[in-house]
């Protein structure tokens, strides 16, 4: 039997949102913790902090894990709140722009660390 058009797609996006958001909670004090261990005082502590590929790496996943969380959550809102379609359009329009120049501006700073 052919499912039909976006009959599963609540679940899905739940599931999604729910991984993004396990992501998050284990990533936060993982990273608290290791910034109190290191306790970088100055730029080169910094930039030393995150030359390490996998460091770079797992800091992406948290900003593409917290724009996911964000997009779906802001998208039930807009669907279940904002009844002119134009308007829910524009909205959609307008923070997938932000949250995509967000993610962009991430890797840029990830990846200019020497």
């Amino acid at each position: 039997m052919r499912r039909a058009g976006g009959a599963h797609r609540g679940l899905d996006m739940w599931l999604v949102q729910r991984a993004s958001a396990v992501y998050l909670a284990l990533f936060i004090p993982l990273a608290v913790f290791w910034l109190l261990a290191c306790q970088p005082g100055d730029h080169a502590a910094w930039q030393t902090l995150f030359q390490p590929v996998a460091v770079k790496v797992g800091v992406l996943l948290f900003v593409l894990a917290l724009v996911i969380h964000a997009w779906i959550g802001l998208r039930e809102i807009f669907i279940d709140y904002v009844q002119v379609l134009l308007l829910r359009l524009g909205l959609y329009f307008l923070f997938a722009t932000l949250y995509a120049a967000c993610l962009v501006w991430a890797v840029d700073i990830l990846w200019s660390v020497p």
